[in-house]
């Protein structure tokens, strides 16, 4: 019997978002997720637009204390190798690789018409999470956050229940073309209690943040609402060219400031880049000798040592 066709979007379902009621939405990233991985599994490895079902029951898992957890997945390891990155606010470069680029239709799963720009659902080769998808900016501009991108976000998230992450350049991220990644996970950040943090203040905005109870290094939370005091944070660090990563949930946005240099102690605990899924909770490895060196210590100073303090003048009096 021929394959069966996957049922069609519901109409005006892209520029409508924010009226639909979240489950029929959560439903739509889903179906449309599932979908594409169903037939990449059929078809041999070069022909897939998704390589493989992170959440198949694969890749061991074991808990890092609240931290959040570390994993042993051999087959991220086919992931291509980041570029040389020196500046957070790197140009958009039309003749590098960027998202309007993609050669298979299939890999747009979905077209958001949002108040403040038009975004693309994309499918994400090497998965890290459940319904790992990206969101990426339909206009041609860098791996840079701004106010109507985080706009774009707490929108988008406000009608649905997934979650969100962002590696600024230098931070983890690998295409110059402003992305963020959509997961069907509270990731394990999200379950330590919040509490008082420093007051911050940016763009004529002071607010008191919140932090991860327990948390090792520098990392501040702010209601999802905060979206000019976050973009004058945001514009900081970028002036400094200190990189970043954040975290939404449809609540709160979680962010982590970074040194530009990834310290040398940071290479003996742990071979990869601490990015966006480390912060939030995720460490994977690609093979038995890392995952049995991984444990709970090696976690909390990766997480102080890969993180820092904002800079001068964003601490409040």
């Amino acid at each position: 019997m021929p394959e069966e066709a996957p049922p069609p979007m519901p109409t005006g379902a892209s520029t409508e978002w924010a009226n639909r009621p979240a489950n029929a939405n959560d439903a739509l990233l889903r179906d449309a997720f599932t979908s594409v991985l169903a037939k990449s599994l059929t078809l041999p490895p070069d022909q897939r637009l998704v390589m493989y079902d992170a959440d198949d029951g694969q890749c061991p898992t074991s808990p890092l204390g609240a931290l959040g957890r570390k994993r042993l997945d051999p087959r991220r390891n086919t992931k291509p190798k980041k570029p040389e990155q020196a500046m957070v606010c790197t140009p958009f470069d039309p003749n590098g690789f960027n998202f309007s680029k993609i050669r298979n239709p299939d890999e747009r799963l979905l077209r958001l018409e949002l108040q403040s720009g038009a975004y693309d659902v994309l499918t994400n080769k090497f998965p890290l999470f459940e319904k790992h998808m990206l969101l990426v900016c339909k206009d041609l501009v860098p791996q840079q956050m701004t106010k109507a991108h985080l706009s774009a976000i707490t929108e988008l998230l406000q009608a649905c229940s997934f979650c969100a992450y962002f590696n600024s350049w230098c931070a983890s991220a690998s295409v110059n073309h402003f992305h963020c990644h959509l997961i069907d996970e509270f990731p394990p950040v999200t379950a330590l209690p919040l509490e008082d943090g420093p007051t911050l203040t940016a763009d004529g905005v002071t607010a008191r943040a919140k932090k991860p109870q327990g948390l090792p290094g520098v990392c501040h939370v702010f209601e999802a609402g905060e979206v000019r005091l976050l973009a004058g944070l945001i514009a900081a660090m970028q002036s400094a060219n200190m990189p970043h990563n954040l975290l939404f949930t449809p609540s709160h946005v979680y962010f982590w400031p970074k040194p530009l240099e990834r310290p040398e102690r940071s290479f003996a605990l742990y071979p990869e880049t601490v990015g966006g899924p480390e912060l939030i909770g995720s460490f994977t490895v690609y093979d038995q000798e890392c995952y049995n060196k991984m444990d709970e210590a090696a976690a909390r100073e990766l997480l102080a040592i890969n993180t820092a303090e904002l800079p001068v003048g964003c601490l409040a009096c």
